[in-house]
């Protein structure tokens, strides 16, 4: 049984992993409800505020601008060699070249309250020595490392199945965020975990075995830094700093800070254990478990299922739902405002998470979290035909290859701010007009359209139950509207919004959903504007 100061310390980690990635959170979440309403309030992972007003709101709406061209886009450093036409080949190789890597500086903590840190230091490769090995292959050429900003931090986040005093295991999940500290934004991308790629020094395997083999091979600067190496070998992404946690750090972190809301638009259905306590190696103690579309309150144990589960899905789709799950976690541990607190009790609680970064870059990022909210969050994944299924001879392994033709844009995106980011344009406000007798689904369509930056409203006027959903844009023309996102998000065609000329509309959008809709969207697969490739 926990004792109110064990649940403290791990409220108090909770909070500082959400402190390091503070300028994440991105949405203040649906504060209310439709008429009161007695369910769990959502603290929801979205990138825009979703609001429920009554009355109706009667401020004028901005109007919308066009579409602002992306700038500060990443480029590549010249001194690298070509990207080949695929990140991963399989030709024999005799003489692999050796990657070298200067050993970064971890970074002291310090108890000073002022948000101030040691410089952030630019990772390159370590020097390596020895014999390696390749199997099975020839060991790609790296990709170009991107420049990145230097007011730009990115932070690995891991969650890995081995309890973290017990040693190194494989990492379940691999999320990189990378903060802009000008915006500011913020934008994560998730690595599925059976990526077949070149772990330096080593060998062609799965990207989730460079943490193990780092520990085992004694890699310069530790096991995260073989794995750090490993994405900036195979995506040019440099690492600044990384957040370790394991499932049962996880889970208590999630009750410690009293659970978890989470907007569930597509229903999932897997093997859970009855109970948690139950021996999982007994198959009467499994069961199958539904969750249906809606908003539902998560505990650890919940909320590590939903993040974890894949057998009726897929290793992408949990990615999504890692993020999700993440972004309310990090919601709900701002909310519960300990900033001030942390420098004392950073030397106290540490040694329940791992990172390598100190206290006064911590406090730098969570300072960041107010703005952060506001502008948005970006949520990318590598998918569709950035992958190679592959099968690898020895073992008969099913893996993924990264393409990099095709996944290059994807990384390139994440050091650019959301395409709604409203620190460089106004919002585009929507309201939501529910005509079915379902109150979740105006939260799940309002959540789906935060999440993708857009600024919703749940409107309680009262109508008659219809079928059809219609879209109504109240402007000249569809310039700057986004139409062809939000659109998809409500899976109608872009050709069947209306204009209507009347300015004084207090929204941009207004959305009147009828029975026909589903807030299950294929969000991994959401338009994207163009980046052009210089």
């Amino acid at each position: 049984m926990k004792t109110e100061s064990s649940s403290s310390s791990i409220r108090v980690v909770l909070v500082g992993i959400a402190l390091i990635l503070g300028a994440l959170v991105a949405i203040l979440g649906l504060r209310n409800y439709v008429n009161g309403g007695n369910k769990p309030t959502p603290t929801l992972m979205a990138s825009a505020v979703a609001i429920i007003v009554s009355p109706p709101a009667t401020s004028t709406a901005t109007t919308t601008e066009a579409d602002l061209p992306l700038t500060n886009t990443p480029k590549f450093s010249a001194n690298k060699t070509s990207v080949p036409d695929n990140a991963a080949t399989k030709k024999p190789s005799t003489n692999p070249p050796n990657p070298t890597r200067t050993a970064k500086a971890k970074p002291s903590p310090t108890l000073t309250p002022s948000p101030t840190s040691k410089p952030q230091i630019e990772p390159t490769f370590a020097v390596l020595s020895g014999t390696q090995y390749i199997i099975g292959g020839d060991q790609p050429t790296p990709v170009p490392t991107f420049e990145v900003a230097s007011r730009t931090t990115n932070v690995l986040l891991l969650g890995s199945d081995v309890e973290l005093e017990e040693g190194v295991g494989r990492t379940d999940s691999i999320i990189i965020v990378s903060i802009n500290h000008d915006g500011p934004t913020a934008s994560m991308v998730s690595l599925p975990r059976d990526m077949w790629v070149y772990i330096p020094g080593w060998t062609m395997n799965r990207i989730n075995t460079a943490l193990s083999r780092g520990a085992r091979a004694n890699y310069p600067g530790g096991a995260v830094a073989q794995l750090e190496d490993t994405i900036l070998y195979n995506f040019g992404v440099p690492i600044h700093y990384y957040a370790q946690v394991d499932f049962e750090g996880f889970k208590d972190g999630v009750d410690a800070i009293g659970g978890i809301d989470v907007a569930v638009s597509c229903r999932l259905r897997d093997w859970r254990l009855k109970s948690p306590e139950l021996d999982p190696e007994l198959e009467e103690n499994w069961e199958i478990f539904t969750l249906e579309p809606g908003i539902h309150y998560m505990d650890g144990d919940m909320a590590l299922w939903y993040a974890r589960s894949r057998r009726t899905t897929s290793d992408f789709d949990r990615g999504r739902r890692q993020q999700q799950v993440l972004r309310a976690m990090l919601n709900k541990g701002v909310d519960l405002n300990l900033l001030p607190q942390v420098p004392e009790l950073w030397n106290t609680y540490r040694d329940s998470f791992k990172t390598d970064m100190d206290i006064g870059r911590m406090l730098q990022l969570a300072a960041l979290a107010p703005e952060v909210r506001k502008n948005g969050v970006q949520h990318l994944y590598i998918v569709g035909d950035q992958l190679q299924p592959y099968q690898v001879p020895e073992s008969g392994a099913r893996v993924q290859l990264p393409v990099w033709e095709k996944a290059q844009d994807t990384f390139q995106r994440l050091f650019l701010p959301p395409a709604l980011n409203q620190a460089s344009r106004p919002p585009i406000t929507v309201e939501i007009v529910n005509s079915t007798d379902n109150p979740d689904l105006a939260l799940l369509a309002a959540e789906n359209l935060a999440w993708y930056g857009f600024e919703p409203t749940i409107s309680d006027e009262q109508v008659e139950i219809q079928e059809q959903t219609t879209i109504e844009y109240y402007a000249q023309n569809l310039k700057g509207s986004f139409d062809w996102l939000l659109s998809w998000i409500i899976d109608k065609p872009a050709y069947s919004i209306e204009l209507v000329t009347d300015s004084t509309y207090d929204y941009n959008y207004q959305i009147v959903l009828g029975t026909e809709y589903s807030a299950c969207r294929p969000q991994l697969f959401a338009p994207q504007i163009f980046l052009e490739q210089e």
